[in-house]
């Protein structure tokens, strides 16, 4: 970790996280499947790192199961949603009349190499090895070497103040 004289400073947090739901983002849903069990959830933080190699950066709260199956497993897949996937998104995220069911039950599910989950008909699947994790205030970075890649053109799902929008 670099040491800097602002490590003491930061700014409100309720201003940081009012801020940052202003911008737009792709919404994706994080899977880990393998000997520590299956797991996935709706992310917002998600981002390529580089292109060779190819490398894919998630933000994962520490709370969530997600974590220990991930770090365990050594894998993981982003499935990036297309505009009409809002009830995966949902589902994923843990809202609707039932968040204890089986998530997978929602949508066409299938597996790449790593055997994480991969949503058939995402705007974009990327199936990862597991590179990187590391906890950072309330969350674990992920970075992942991506090993396959799908997609479909479509429009993308995009989450921006709070809801989800289309783009024009």
């Amino acid at each position: 970790m670099i040491s800097s004289s602002f490590d003491d400073k930061s700014c409100n947090t309720e201003d940081f996280v009012a801020a940052l739901s202003l911008a737009a983002n792709g919404v994706a849903v994080v899977t880990t499947n393998g000997a520590s069990g299956k797991s996935g959830l709706t992310v917002s933080s998600m981002v390529s790192v580089c292109a060779e190699p190819a490398l894919m950066l998630a933000c994962v709260n520490t709370s969530n199961e997600f974590c220990k199956m991930a770090d365990a497993n050594q894998v993981f897949a982003l499935n990036l949603l297309a505009e009409d996937q809002q009830d995966v998104s949902n589902t994923f995220a843990g809202f609707g009349d039932n968040p204890e069911i089986d998530r997978f039950t929602k949508g066409e599910w299938t597996t790449a190499t790593t055997g994480s989950p991969i949503l058939t008909n995402a705007l974009v699947s990327l199936d990862c090895a597991l590179v990187e994790s590391r906890e950072h205030g309330t969350h674990r970075v992920y970075i992942g070497r991506v090993l396959d890649v799908s997609s479909r053109k479509t429009a993308p799902l995009v989450y921006s103040q709070r809801s989800y929008v289309k783009l024009a």
